[in-house]
């Protein structure tokens, strides 16, 4: 680690070109006794991970954004990748665990989830696997107003392929600013799966399973296809799509060019900080008003809906029972707020705990996920009719999304997101369905939801 902080990109990027050859001429002799993570690091005065991102030329990438933009993560290439995890989320969640144990806590895995292992993987969605996490070859964070330029290389028999990998990135990564402008995309169609009629009667089969007491809620998503005139750098439509979203977490998981899951999801899973823990319930929706006193009035509906507050709270009682499960103590932050993003307001309610000394992400995440906000209540019933009534694969839709360390991990619900392959773009969207749903309004909703990506794409 080079203690000073240098004023530009470019510096930094020297600067840590010369730590990784140093590196290498110190360990060029050594032989590998145990898998590990060497992570290092150069401090820069000023940067814009987003930014950096777009520009450089890498097959794979990582974008991860808290919801105070206070954290920003983006990566290039993949030091080490675990995937699949068709035995479970457990046994993917201990590897990575495994492999963090000795590793500094700056030292990262990003990836994410699919919505229901059980469900028949699609030819879109072939790629991604089960779970997928990378810890990325150079990464250049935000953190607290510390922006830090790094790189991590994972000893193994295959550590000087990689090491030549890094050293070429570094060598041609680009350092200059960037800027880009809001220009929506060609698209030359749109189709729904399913559409308006065939919604209409998957919401009325939803309603009669909870009116003969199968389940109290199932959430029911739409996919929007949009056929694009061009390829897209899913990064540039980042770019764009966060300034529609500021305060949600902003993501995208590319595995190749062309070839990325990305979104800006409201809803945080759960956060761990140590034995700190922090979930919320979201769940319920109305427009943003077009005046002050129209969204007063939309909030106040909202919150006073008999409906949305028995929608609301059965995701805030099942995360509290969950926290409950696994916490020494909780406490209730808040209830009922009104989370008004740009297009939507929401009901939110914040809880947190203290977790018991045993408890790891491989017990907390397959428990949380999925929560009735995105499959419904009961769950089991909820996702075996989900795969029953939905005519496409969620794939990572709805499934978390995130980052781990060896001492915190932060976990989103991949909604408001869209799968880019090659010139298709699938966006995803649900809306949960309870006693007293009305099928057009659930349709209306969506589309209402949709209007952040919306905003992107230019008429065909």
């Amino acid at each position: 680690m080079i203690p000073e902080k240098f004023k530009s990109l470019e510096e930094a990027r020297n600067a840590l070109l010369i730590l990784v050859k140093e590196w290498a001429s110190s360990n060029e002799n050594s032989k590998v006794k145990k898998s590990k993570i060497i992570r290092l690091e150069v401090a820069v005065e000023k940067a814009q991970p987003l930014e950096w991102l777009t520009l450089q030329d890498c097959s794979k990438k990582v974008y991860w954004e808290n919801r105070t933009q206070n954290e920003q993560f983006a990566g290039i290439g993949a030091a080490h990748e675990v995937v699949d995890g068709k035995d479970g989320y457990e046994k993917i969640l201990l590897i990575v665990k495994e492999l963090l144990r000795d590793s500094s806590a700056s030292v990262r895995f990003f990836g994410g989830m699919r919505f229901d292992a059980e469900a028949t993987i699609s030819p879109e969605w072939d790629a991604w696997g089960t779970a997928h996490f990378t810890l990325p070859l150079v990464e250049l964070s935000h953190v607290d107003e510390q922006t830090t330029l790094a790189c991590h290389l994972f000893i193994d028999e295959e550590t000087d392929s990689k090491l030549q990998q890094l050293q070429e990135i570094l060598e041609s990564m680009r350092t200059e600013d960037i800027s880009v402008p809001d220009n929506p995309l060609i698209r030359l169609a749109r189709h729904d799966q399913p559409e308006y009629r065939q919604w209409c009667r998957l919401v009325e089969q939803g309603l009669e399973h909870i009116s003969a007491g199968k389940l109290n809620k199932v959430v029911l998503a739409r996919a929007a296809v949009f056929s694009l005139a061009r390829d897209y750098d899913p990064t540039e439509l980042l770019l764009q799509l966060r300034r529609q979203a500021p305060q949600a977490f902003h993501f995208c998981f590319q595995l190749a060019p062309h070839q990325a899951f990305l979104g800006i999801t409201p809803e945080l899973l759960y956060r761990r900080s140590g034995k700190n823990i922090e979930s919320e319930a979201i769940a319920s929706t109305r427009p943003r008003g077009q005046t002050l006193e129209d969204d007063e009035r939309l909030a106040a509906e909202l919150r006073d809906s008999e409906k949305e507050q028995r929608e609301h709270l059965m995701v805030l009682e099942r995360m509290e029972r969950l926290l409950q499960q696994f916490c020494q103590k909780t406490e209730r932050l808040s209830y009922l707020e009104s989370l008004r993003l740009k297009h939507v307001q929401h009901l939110q309610s914040r809880v947190q705990g203290i977790l018991r000394p045993d408890i790891s992400d491989s017990d907390l995440l397959p428990t949380f996920h999925p929560t009735p906000a995105v499959s419904g209540a009961p769950d089991p019933e909820a996702r075996a009719l989900i795969r029953k009534l939905e005519p496409f694969d969620r794939g990572w839709y709805a499934g978390p999304v995130g980052w781990i360390s060896s001492k915190q991990a932060e976990y989103a619900v991949g909604i408001r997101s869209g799968l880019l392959s090659g010139r298709t773009l699938r966006i995803y969207t649900g809306a949960g369905i309870v006693e007293g749903s009305v099928p057009e309004e659930e349709w209306r909703e969506i589309e209402v939801k949709l209007q952040s990506w919306q905003s992107l794409l230019g008429r065909s």
